[in-house]
C-alpha cells in the first residue's frame, strides 16, 4: 500500500513539474525586453531629463520634471512649486526629501520598467500568451521581495513577439483597484528606447515630456 501511494505520489510530481518550471522560468524573456528597450546601454547613461505628465482630456492635471544626473544618485525634481535635489542613495528624512525621493521612484518607473526587470528582488514568471488589442502578446508577471516603496504590488507585461517592446501592462496595487494602459510612442535617446506614452482605461494619459537620455 505504502508503495502504492509513493508512486501515485511520484507520478502526480511529475506531471506538475513542466507546468511549474515554465510558470517560473521568465528570466530569458526579461533578457530580451530589457535588451530590447538598451539595457546593455545603461553603464553609459549619464543624465535622463522628462517631464511626466498627467493628462486628462486633453489638459495637464499634473506634472513633475526631473533631472537625473545618474553616476551622482541625484535627481532634481520640480513639482507644484517646490524645487528639491535629492540624493537617491540616501534621501534623508525631511519632508521635501521624501516626497521628492517618491516622485522619482514612481516617475521614474513608469519610464523605465522594462529596463528594472534584472534589479535584485525583481520576480519574473513567464505567463504564456494573451491578446491585446487584436494582437498576440507574451506575458510576463512581477512581484517583488521587499523593493521599492511599496512592495507588495504587482505588474503584468504584455510584449511584442517580434521587437520584445511592453506594448501594455496591468498595475496591481495590494489592496486597491488596479488599472490597465498602453505603452507606445517609443523614441529612442542616449542609446534607451522609451515609451513616451501611456493611455489608462479609465481615459487618462500618462507622458513623458520633453525627454532627452545624455550618455558617454
Amino acid at each position: 500500500m505504502k508503495k502504492l501511494i509513493l508512486s501515485s505520489f511520484i507520478a502526480t510530481a511529475a506531471a506538475l513539474l513542466p507546468a511549474m518550471v515554465f510558470a517560473a522560468d521568465g528570466k530569458p524573456l526579461a533578457q530580451e525586453v530589457w535588451r530590447a528597450s538598451g539595457g546593455e546601454n545603461w553603464g553609459n547613461v549619464q543624465t535622463i531629463d522628462f517631464t511626466f505628465a498627467v493628462v486628462k482630456n486633453g489638459k495637464t492635471v499634473a506634472s513633475a520634471t526631473h533631472h537625473w544626473n545618474v553616476p551622482a544618485q541625484t535627481d532634481e525634481v520640480k513639482w507644484k512649486g517646490k524645487d528639491v535635489t535629492v540624493n537617491l542613495a540616501d534621501p534623508g528624512t525631511g519632508d521635501d526629501a521624501k516626497a521628492a525621493y517618491a516622485r522619482w521612484v514612481n516617475d521614474s518607473y513608469w519610464l523605465l520598467a522594462p529596463l528594472k526587470l534584472k534589479d535584485k528582488g525583481v520576480t519574473v514568471e513567464a505567463d504564456g500568451t494573451k491578446e491585446i488589442n487584436g494582437a498576440k502578446r507574451e506575458v510576463l508577471k512581477l512581484s517583488f521581495a521587499q523593493v521599492g516603496l511599496t512592495p507588495n504590488d504587482q505588474y503584468r507585461l504584455y510584449i511584442d513577439p517580434e521587437s520584445k517592446l511592453v506594448t501594455y501592462w496591468d498595475y496591481i496595487p495590494k489592496g486597491d483597484k488596479g488599472m490597465s494602459g498602453t505603452w507606445e510612442d517609443y523614441r529612442k535617446t542616449g542609446g534607451l528606447t522609451l515609451s513616451t506614452n501611456h493611455k489608462m482605461h479609465n481615459g487618462v494619459q500618462i507622458r513623458f515630456e520633453n525627454l532627452k537620455v545624455t550618455d558617454k
